[in-house]
């Protein structure tokens, strides 16, 4: 049996010394609404502050210490990304939008980058697209609408923000998904999350970076 993990450098969120995220997390928020609705902008975060700690050319895209993350300067970039992806009454359920979003926020910032869509079905195309992603050096903002899941009771119309994943050549029912959900490190079965299944509604997005020459 051959398992290959791949996970990426995912930010470490510290408070003085002592680490209080894997990624950010919307309890950080000092407003009720951003601690109830704010996941969107977290996942937005968590995307820039991690191209901002492994791509050089990206460090302006994170307004804080790329080395050690500081929770109140994490903060600060989710408040920022807050401004463009501001949810409504309904949260922000909106992967096109959040796409569009993200890629206004890099070409504001000087980086130019273009979203990749996927509805997670199938099975074998959505975790396809989790593993060319990852390979290639890029998070995936994964949108929740409804899932079946008992695993992921706590988890609809909500973001999170994939970071790696676990692949088993003998067995792709042992395949897992590893993401970052309100600053914790968790994984889940990619058989259960790709489900496909009228109760299950999913979407993906990534972005991939183009250079400046």
């Amino acid at each position: 049996m051959k398992m290959i993990e791949k996970e990426l450098n995912f930010p470490t969120v510290y408070l003085k010394k002592t680490v209080v995220g894997y990624g950010g997390n919307q309890e950080w928020f000092s407003q009720n609404m951003k601690r109830k609705a704010g996941c969107g902008c977290t996942s937005g975060a968590n995307l820039a502050a991690y191209y901002a700690s492994n791509h050089h050319d990206m460090a302006g895209i994170y307004d804080g210490d790329c080395q050690m993350f500081d929770q109140a300067e994490y903060v600060q970039a989710m408040e920022e990304m807050y401004t463009y992806m501001k949810p409504g009454l309904m949260g922000y359920p909106y992967v096109k939008r959040f796409g569009r979003q993200f890629v206004k926020f890099c070409r504001e910032h000087g980086i130019t980058a273009e979203a990749k869509f996927c509805h997670g079905r199938p099975k074998e195309e959505a975790f396809g697209f989790v593993k060319e992603s990852i390979d290639s050096g890029n998070p995936i903002a994964l949108l929740i609408l409804f899932h079946r899941a008992y695993a992921l009771k706590e988890d609809n119309w909500h973001w999170v923000t994939i970071t790696g994943y676990i692949e088993d050549e003998n067995n792709s029912n042992a395949e897992e998904i590893i993401f970052s959900n309100c600053g914790e490190r968790q994984t889940v079965s990619a058989h259960q999350l790709f489900e496909v299944h009228r109760k299950n509604t999913i979407r993906m997005v990534s972005f991939r970076i183009h250079s400046s020459d």
